[in-house]
């Protein structure tokens, strides 16, 4: 969670879950819907625990995953603009809790808070900043490069320490292909060469990273393979 979202996060913690119109979604399990596409703007939404994935279908049902959330952070910006509807969907990775808060009173606490306002254009800039390295991942990095890179990012956001030294990232094979862009099969074939050389792990429905630097390096020495070639 970087500065921003930790902001905002003190300021709806602080005022706005406890008001009598913001309600609680305790979702128990995998894949359950927060918003569809083509869902209402009426409400944004607070991630108080848990993992929340926004992700876009094509028309042949394959996935992409645009962001995945960690408890702490707003989501659901898009009610704050000018369209109909949400072109996205949101789902649940893993359960945990969430707040729906209403776009009006959302706006309102901005207009009374007007600081918060600056928090907000800060962290929509930061979103926007992580949709274009994402294309830039897309178009100009293998797909060892893009398993590397998030692999690294992920455990610095949410994995958890499973002892101590070693981040446990609860994505499946198939999640992160729909992260990286890639499909199941390279994906799955990447990352058994890559635990073969010891830089990750892998378990059930979860990517185990050893070391982020071990990661990092990887990354750097795949970089570097590629100017070469």
């Amino acid at each position: 969670m970087d500065a921003q979202s930790n902001s905002i996060a003190t300021v709806v913690r602080s005022e706005l879950i406890n008001l009598d119109s913001v309600t609680k979604f305790s979702p128990n399990r995998r894949f359950a819907t927060v918003y569809s596409e083509s869902g209402p703007l009426d409400s944004l939404f607070f991630l108080e625990s848990g993992l929340v994935k926004i992700h876009k279908r094509g028309d042949d049902n394959k996935e992409i995953i645009l962001q995945i959330l960690a408890g702490g952070e707003l989501f659901g910006e898009q009610a704050l603009g000018a369209e109909a509807s949400r072109n996205v969907a949101a789902e649940v990775l893993q359960e945990g809790v969430i707040y729906v808060i209403p776009r009006d009173i959302f706006l309102r606490v901005c207009d009374e808070r007007p600081d918060l306002w600056r928090e907000v254009t800060l962290l929509l800039t930061a979103r926007k900043r992580q949709l274009e390295k994402k294309i830039e991942l897309l178009c100009l990095r293998d797909v060892e490069y893009r398993i590397l890179y998030y692999m690294a990012d992920l455990a610095r956001m949410f994995g958890a320490k499973s002892n101590g030294a070693e981040y446990s990232i609860p994505l499946s094979q198939g999640e992160l292909a729909s992260l990286i862009g890639a499909t199941r099969e390279t994906t799955s074939t990447t990352l058994n060469a890559l635990a073969r050389k010891g830089v990750i792990r892998l378990g059930r429905r979860q990517l185990i990273v050893p070391s982020i630097d071990g990661v990092l390096e990887a990354a750097n020495q795949r970089s570097q393979a590629a100017k070469v070639s």
